[in-house]
């Protein structure tokens, strides 16, 4: 087995031409390597993880082979070229399908090596008789796999600019439905603002009514501090990373304050909150960041946690300090979950419930929480709730 094996694999997969159709320029190679080296089999062998996948072939119809019985995984191993002037002398060869049952006595192979240095398959050649190749042979067929070789890089290539124009697409896409986002979240709390001031601005509103639109506008008005705050958050991120304040901090007593703040908002949507933070977790950190990530954490649970649903937050300290949030909401879709932290990604839950949100909620929590040398995992399915945990460093006992 090659010293580089995922590598390998994971170069050979780039290409994108395992299981594809007959290509001429391969079929080429092949053909010229029967003739300059006389043998009645040539062929452009790719090995993967657990076969060999012939592109082009001369002499044989074999499609593949299992791996175990690769003679090209030798050369592609050594990553140089091998020659077995009679197989069934050779003790690595002597029991192969190929000796055995198709009658190979000679074989020899040239690597196909990628610019990276690893050895992908091999352009070979085959006879049913002993012999010996003469040194222009060897050379031609070193060379063949160097031009075979050549048309893989270019493959690998082409399929790296394909990729790289996908996700160009994907972020046009992102940004376009960031700027959508934005500025619907934007819209509504400024909308519901100016409507409340010009009610005021009558003179007909009394002193209660006055009080409450006066509560709804310092409500609105804070929902657009902090959409601001998050939004030079992130391009603080991408800019010069994020600076922290640490010093010794209850993990408990962060939960605790973060609960009782979201705790009218779970109210309002007929949502249970139980949380369990009685007994003090010291850790080191910022406590002004971890309760930004907390109440982004909180919010994402409120958001997706329908009416009767139920929110339990729990801060451990048994082996790591760890903050647990779990939820009986919608979930998350698991073709969404590798995404979660990428700036700006919505995922089609959000679309679909057209919940609030600008979409870097978890990208500013991954950021804290990283800058803290903690981890944070997400599990989660759909209609059955996510759970969310991280965890911290420990710090000093709480004093």
């Amino acid at each position: 087995m090659p010293v580089d094996e995922p590598q390998r694999v994971a170069a050979l997969r780039e290409t994108a031409i395992l299981d594809t159709p007959p290509e001429a320029e391969f079929d080429d190679i092949a053909v010229l390597a029967s003739e300059i080296c006389g043998t009645p089999i040539a062929l452009v062998s790719l090995v993967d993880s657990d076969r060999q996948w012939f592109k082009a072939r001369i002499g044989t119809d074999l499609p593949e082979t299992g791996r175990d019985v690769s003679m090209c995984s030798y050369a592609v191993a050594g990553r140089a070229m091998i020659e077995v002037g009679d197989a069934v002398g050779d003790a690595r060869f002597a029991d192969s399908p190929f000796v055995t049952e198709l009658g190979v006595r000679f074989y020899a192979g040239a690597p196909l090596m990628m610019q990276d240095g690893h050895a992908i398959g091999t352009v070979c050649v085959m006879d049913h008789e002993p012999r010996e190749l003469t040194a222009d042979q060897r050379r031609a067929l070193r060379s063949l796999a160097r031009h075979a070789a050549a048309h893989l890089e270019l493959r690998r290539y082409a399929a790296r600019v394909l990729d790289a124009a996908d996700r160009l697409r994907e972020l046009d896409r992102l940004k376009d439905s960031f700027l959508a986002s934005v500025s619907h979240e934007l819209r509504t709390p400024l909308s519901l603002i100016r409507g409340y001031l010009e009610v005021l601005l009558d003179d007909d509103a009394d002193p209660d009514t006055a009080r409450r639109f006066h509560a709804v506008m310092q409500r609105n008005a804070d929902r657009l501090l902090r959409l601001i705050d998050d939004l030079l958050l992130v391009a603080r991120l991408h800019e010069d990373g994020l600076k922290l304040e640490s010093t010794s901090a209850d993990l408990s007593e962060l939960a605790f304050q973060v609960v009782a703040a979201s705790r009218p908002l779970a109210d309002h949507k007929g949502i249970t909150v139980v949380e369990h933070t009685g007994t003090p977790i010291p850790i080191s950190g910022d406590p002004q960041r971890l309760t930004q990530a907390f109440s982004h954490l909180m919010f994402n649970a409120i958001k997706f946690t329908p009416e009767g649903g139920r929110i339990a937050v729990a801060a451990s300290g048994d082996d790591e300090p760890t903050l647990t949030v779990m939820d009986t909401g919608v979930g998350i879709p698991q073709a969404d979950l590798p995404y979660l932290f990428d700036r700006f990604h919505r995922s089609r839950t959000s679309d679909l419930l057209a919940a609030q949100g600008s979409g870097v909620g978890l990208t500013i929590v991954k950021a804290i929480i990283d800058a803290h040398r903690g981890t944070i995992t997400i599990e989660s399915e759909p209609d059955e709730g996510t759970t969310v945990r991280v965890t911290l460093p420990r710090g000093l006992p709480c004093g």
